[in-house]
């Protein structure tokens, strides 16, 4: 099933700056990306990752490190044509949403004491998204009630066994399959790696979908409202709300984008004192009503504290 790609590797001295609007700091980002978990989609060093793309049809291997400027991206293999710096840095501008000025959210947060101390403690930390529409539905399926260290692992076998493979420097780089590369898996190809039926049906449901046309990113996003994109995203077998409002946060940058019901996001709001029990949706919803533009951030950083094990009361009295 493995796509082995033959490629003739040169160092070449190719680098190109992505530039960033406001407070980045890539250390508490790198941070985020390497937290112990098997991803197979990047390698992650002290200062910087590895990560492999394809791009026009060619394969691109780049090494990303933090800047004073931005991102500094230096490509380990592959021609840096005009398309693909576009490319590239209409990725990583996506990923690390290197667009919004962050000054504006800690404003928004700083009025709240049991918040404010994240302006410090995670200053400079950027929403990483997953700019691949289809990878991201896929992984939210994956993800459906199971816990992060089991999905992980379910998503290196589906990537290994249906994905694209890079060599490298006697390193192996995985990319993560397309809607094409379903179009003749069986159900039972998806059992054989530990997903279950219902998810096996979900994950080439949502690959059909793709391949007719019926959603891409670029008919999501075209979509009149959110409560279209919602619509549009629930109207394929295996995405319900939860799935569609975590893909519109991670994916199409809606602000407004808010996953009820997540049992971390729960957590973390019980933790910062803000609701008392999982069910109250209605002091959940209450609460993000006060951080109008920025609900996705704020849920990325109550992620966030729950990954870090931030203790909130002492970081509180610090304050």
């Amino acid at each position: 099933m493995l796509t082995i790609l033959s490629l003739t590797w040169a160092m070449q001295n190719q680098q190109l700056i992505i530039p960033v609007n406001g407070p980045f700091n890539f250390k508490e980002c790198l941070w985020f990306l390497d937290r112990g978990y098997d991803d197979c989609l990047i390698r992650v060093y002290r200062d910087h990752f590895r990560k492999a793309l394809i791009v026009e049809n060619e394969e691109i291997i780049f090494d990303v490190f933090g800047d004073i400027e931005g991102l500094k991206v230096t490509i380990i293999s592959g021609k840096l044509k005009e398309q693909t710096i576009d490319y590239i840095k209409r990725y990583l501008t996506e990923w690390f949403d290197l667009e919004n000025d962050l000054e504006d959210y800690y404003r928004a947060i700083s009025f709240d004491e049991r918040l404010n101390y994240m302006s410090d403690t995670f200053y400079g930390l950027r929403l990483i998204g997953i700019p691949d529409l289809f990878e991201a539905i896929v992984w939210c399926i994956i993800g459906q009630q199971i816990n992060l260290t089991f999905a992980y692992k379910i998503k290196r076998r589906l990537v290994e066994e249906f994905g694209k493979q890079v060599n490298c420097q006697n390193q192996t780089f995985y990319i993560f399959p397309s809607p094409q590369d379903f179009k003749t898996v069986d159900p039972q190809d998806l059992l054989r790696i530990q997903l279950s039926k219902s998810k096996a049906n979900y994950i080439l449901e949502v690959a059909k979908a793709f391949l007719e046309g019926r959603i891409n990113k670029k008919v999501l996003i075209e979509q009149a409202s959110f409560e279209l994109q919602q619509r549009l995203l629930m109207s394929i077998k295996g995405i319900g709300l939860w799935t569609a409002n975590y893909v519109l946060m991670k994916c199409i940058r809606i602000n407004n984008s808010v996953p009820y019901g997540d049992a971390g996001l729960s957590n973390a709001l019980i933790q910062h004192q803000i609701i008392a029990n999982k069910t109250d949706l209605v002091g959940t919803k209450h609460f993000f009503r006060q951080f109008e533009g920025w609900e996705s951030y704020l849920v990325f950083y109550l992620w966030h504290s729950l990954s870090k094990n931030v203790k909130i009361n002492s970081v509180h009295r610090e304050k």
